[in-house]
């Protein structure tokens, strides 16, 4: 700051004597505003590292439903696979159920039964929102 032109900004650091200064006029001691930050940067590190495990447990929520919903479709395919096998072997004539005419009517309607428990477990279960 030039000493001739008192009104001019000057972006040079203050002097020690000023922050000294400032420092004992402040309303709150150094010490205090120190421990003010540091509860409130041991606050927001909690919340974040609170956010971030929720972050987590929503991703290995999601990863875990993809993989039960792979499971249960691959499931369904096999017991609609099954059915379809079933159906076909007995309509070529390969396979005779004439001596146990409860049987085939019986193995269809439990399969179809299954499939369609899954499709309602899947449904309910695996596709609900997890706010809920």
């Amino acid at each position: 700051m030039s000493d001739d032109n008192p009104t001019a900004v000057d972006h040079a650091l203050p002097r020690p004597e000023d922050v000294l200064a400032e420092v004992k006029a402040s309303p709150t001691p150094p010490m205090a505003a120190e421990n003010q930050y540091l509860d409130q940067f041991r606050r927001t590190s909690i919340e974040a590292q609170e956010s971030y495990a929720h972050l987590q447990g929503l991703r290995d929520h999601y990863q875990h439903k993809k993989n039960w919903s792979w499971f249960i479709m691959s499931l369904m395919a096999g017991m609609v696979g099954f059915q379809s096998y079933l159906l076909y072997r007995v309509g070529v004539g390969a396979w005779n159920f004439k001596a146990y005419e409860w049987l085939l009517p019986a193995l269809l309607v439990q399969n179809l039964t299954q499939i369609v428990g899954l499709a309602v477990f899947v449904v309910k279960a695996l596709f609900k929102d997890i706010r809920s």
